[in-house]
């Protein structure tokens, strides 16, 4: 046709992927300072506590009641207690306030992780878990698997330790309820002082 309009579309135009609605997702809820703690507690959760390093660095000439506060949404059923440590510090150690949502499970190591947040909400339905845990396994020489023993224990003790610190639970009931599956319904939390507030809308934590 005469009147026909060719126009070369460039490979790299015609090769290029959009992202999926998933990845759109994530980067707005970084650039809104939203983190999603949705999973078991693994080493892909250090890239939390890179973010949290991250944003306080770029915090670091703001004064810290301006700074835009974090938000870590919680869905967890627990994890790894070397990785549990590792955020329970960065949390502990961030200027730019920290807040814990827990949206229908924060249990064992991501309760842990939940307790350390400067302010703590939860969604009504919402439930906690605190027990002692299973070791990972032990194996090795005997001088081994007692060393491994012996460092696993250190830290269930400093875990019961930081409990009493971080709640206002009963000491006999800490020490009663932490060797079973203890869960925690959210106006249980709150009376524990584990959970500040069970929100009554999402403007609250949005």
């Amino acid at each position: 046709m005469e009147n026909e309009i060719r126009i070369a579309i460039p490979q790299e135009v015609e090769n290029l992927q959009l992202p999926s609605p998933e990845l759109i997702t994530y980067y707005r809820n970084l650039e809104n300072r939203v983190l999603w703690l949705d999973s078991d507690v693994n080493d892909y959760w250090l890239e939390f506590s890179r973010k949290i390093i991250e944003w306080n660095r770029d915090d670091k000439d703001i004064p810290i009641e301006q700074r835009k506060p974090i938000r870590l949404m919680f869905f967890s059923y627990g994890g790894s207690l070397d990785i549990n440590n590792a955020l329970i510090d960065t949390i502990k150690l961030s200027k730019t306030p920290i807040y814990g949502i827990n949206v229908g499970q924060a249990c064992s190591a991501g309760c842990f992780i939940y307790l350390a947040c400067h302010k703590r909400f939860a969604f009504p339905n919402a439930t906690f878990l605190i027990h002692q845990g299973e070791g990972d396994g032990f194996s090795g020489t005997y001088a081994q698997v007692v060393a491994a023993v012996m460092e696993y224990q250190r830290k269930i003790e400093e875990l019961g330790i930081y409990l009493k610190d971080n709640t206002k639970i009963p000491e006999e009931v800490l020490d009663e309820r932490i060797t079973t599956e203890w869960f925690i319904s959210a106006q249980e939390a709150v009376e524990y002082g584990m959970c500040d507030k069970i929100i009554d809308s999402l403007d609250e934590v949005l």
